[in-house]
């Protein structure tokens, strides 16, 4: 115990001082990030994360490790806004391919796909596209605020997720794939548990021993995310577009507005807090992301909605809300990073990773030593969101433009362009034979209308589910039971059971109804 009465590694966890020093550090930082330098950094940085986030495959990752060499010429200052403008731009660019191709950009904008896709193919493309970028200028916002005001409260709820904590978390994503499904109860369950199953191919988190792979050496490391992701969407939906000689939009003139765009989002201000607030909660989660945020904030938008069946068919809350929770991950995600140097997700790995090559240790020494690079990340997340606001919505109109180009040319050049991708996320080619075969199978799921979101998402779930039920059960002994009695595990089991037993609830009711009608 230190002569103060506070143990060293109990710092992290102490608000932030705002004494004199601390003003004039916060006074610095945001002059650097809104002075001229800085401006033009950040923009473009966000046009590069932009261009890696609407290119199928690259992602946030990619575009980010290969510019971290290029900043370590730059004070640490410029370096954070540059990156930051980075993972703005990949957030928010992701959606654009999503809603022009059905083709996600990223994992985590594949849930926007659902609604995105089907207001670009009825003639709204520019409306989804201003939808998109108001909710995620929104989201962004409100998580760099999320950041500035509640960062030394919120680490005492990471500190409290533990593997139970996640196996719950785990089976309540598993549980919301059977109770979201318009298929039905045994198609959703049936498509999330196939998803699941897949994701088991590859070294067993156990004891390291292959499975399944059938001796291919290639599946050692299990069945590629991105390949899979772009077969299920990219690939099953070109070849059903093919089908097609026109264009996913019918004229020009039948693009959507970006004004109404922005009417319709701010419309749907609840979905877009709720979203906010679950990609908060997820982000400074460790090893949670935006995907996981975004299919949440979509299931349980469907599940409040008075129209559940207008979700799938262009529902601007299916667009408005899964966009602000992937937006606002970015606060969440650096809760974890900057705290405890433990990376909320692969970015935010990439951000910690950019940091400690510029000599600074993300943990208390941050909120003592450097107070101005701390303060700069924030101000350069705040900066972001009006960058997805402006170059968003100025871009929205020539994007859509996209919509009309002849499904013809259209086929060829995705299928390139997701070959490229895919390569180029992990440079190895048999990652494009998985994708042929998660295309195969996500057409056939099209055509036997088993949902493809579900196995996604039983795909993207199923590990965390895995993994952390090993361990649970190494921690109880067995006794699986006993984690009920800490109270996170004890509320996700109630919200769990809840998810599971609504729709049976509402059908219950509803027969009671037409019988005490009849």
């Amino acid at each position: 115990m230190s002569p103060s009465g506070v143990r060293a590694c109990d710092t992290a966890l102490l608000p932030i001082s705002t004494g004199p020093d601390t003003m004039s550090s916060i006074w610095e930082s945001l002059y650097i990030v809104f002075s001229l330098n800085g401006l033009i950094l950040a923009t473009v940085g966000f046009l590069i994360g932009c261009i890696g986030g609407a290119m199928v495959g690259i992602g946030g990752a990619l575009t980010t490790a290969l510019v971290i060499p290029f900043t370590l010429s730059m004070t640490p200052a410029s370096a954070m806004i540059v990156l930051i403008g980075i993972y703005s731009g990949v957030s928010y660019a992701g959606s654009i391919p999503s809603i022009l191709i059905n083709t996600p950009g990223a994992p985590s904008s594949a849930a926007v796909a659902l609604d995105g896709y089907a207001m670009a193919k009825r003639g709204e493309a520019t409306t989804a596209i201003a939808i998109s970028a108001t909710a995620s200028a929104i989201g962004a916002l409100v998580g760099g605020l999320c950041l500035i005001v509640a960062l030394p409260f919120l680490q005492y709820l990471a500190l409290a997720f533990g593997s139970p904590e996640f196996l719950m978390f785990g089976l309540f994503g598993l549980a919301s794939i059977v109770a979201a499904s318009d298929a039905g109860y045994l198609k959703g369950f049936t498509a999330g548990i196939l998803g699941a199953l897949l994701a088991t191919i590859g070294a067993s988190l156990l004891d390291a021993n292959p499975r399944f792979t059938f001796g291919i050496a290639e599946l050692i490391d299990g069945v590629d995310l991105v390949a899979v992701m772009i077969g299920l969407f990219a690939f099953s939906e070109m070849v059903r577009l093919s089908r097609n000689p026109n264009s996913i939009a019918k004229s020009i003139a039948g693009l959507g507005s970006m004004w109404r765009g922005i009417i319709w989002a701010l419309k749907e201000w609840k979905a877009i807090l709720r979203g906010c607030g679950m990609g908060i909660v997820v982000g400074f989660v460790p090893g949670e992301g935006g995907t996981v945020a975004t299919f949440m904030s979509y299931i349980t938008e469907k599940q409040l909605s008075k129209e559940p069946e207008r979700f799938g068919k262009g529902h601007p809350a299916g667009i408005a809300g899964p966009e602000a929770a992937n937006n606002s991950v970015i606060g969440g995600a650096l809760v974890p990073t900057l705290s405890f140097g433990i990376p909320g997700s692969v970015s935010t790995a990439l951000l910690l990773t950019a940091l400690m090559l510029h000599g600074i240790r993300p943990g208390p020494t941050l909120f003592t030593n450097d107070v101005v690079i701390l303060y700069t990340i924030i101000g350069s997340i705040l900066l972001g969101a009006v960058l997805t606001m402006v170059v968003g919505l100025t871009m929205s109109r020539p994007l859509a433009l996209l919509t009309v180009i002849p499904i013809p040319v259209l086929v060829p050049v995705v299928c390139v362009i997701s070959v490229i991708g895919i390569y180029a996320a992990s440079f190895n080619y048999s990652h494009i034979y998985v994708a042929l075969a998660a295309g195969v199978l996500g057409y056939a799921f099209t055509r036997l209308r088993y949902p493809v979101v579900a196995f996604l998402l039983g795909f993207i779930v199923g590990p965390l589910a895995e993994e952390n039920f090993m361990r649970t059960w190494q921690l109880t002994q067995g006794n699986m039971w006993e984690i009920l009695a800490r109270p996170i595990c004890a509320i996700l089991f109630l919200l769990t059971a809840i998810v599971l037993l609504r729709p049976l609830w509402k059908l219950l009711i509803g027969r009671l109804a037409r019988q005490a009608s009849a």
